[in-house]
């Protein structure tokens, strides 16, 4: 855990055991990782001329459910709530 939140620290591109480790991450190790990103994240910020500018789009679409009651038989992501086993 220490190496992986100095390599975060350090802003260095992480290998898949190094992420898993972080993802387990609690009290003062998940404050550490979290004062890591947000060092990353403003010096990108930063280094794009941007500094304390945080950005969204009201466009993004959170999926909660696959279940959908409209009759859109073209659509390829929605499952009927009646048959929520069947997956087109």
């Amino acid at each position: 855990m220490r190496r992986a939140l100095r390599r975060a620290s350090d802003a260095a591109t992480l290998n898949i055991d190094e992420i898993s480790v972080l993802l387990s991450a609690r009290d003062e190790a998940l404050t550490q990782l979290c004062e890591a990103a947000a060092r990353v994240r403003d010096a990108g910020l930063i280094e794009l001329g941007r500094p304390g500018v945080i950005t969204y789009s009201p466009k993004v679409f959170i999926p909660l459910t696959r279940l959908c009651r409209d009759r859109c038989h073209y659509c390829t992501f929605a499952t009927n709530p009646s048959f929520p086993f069947l997956r087109r």
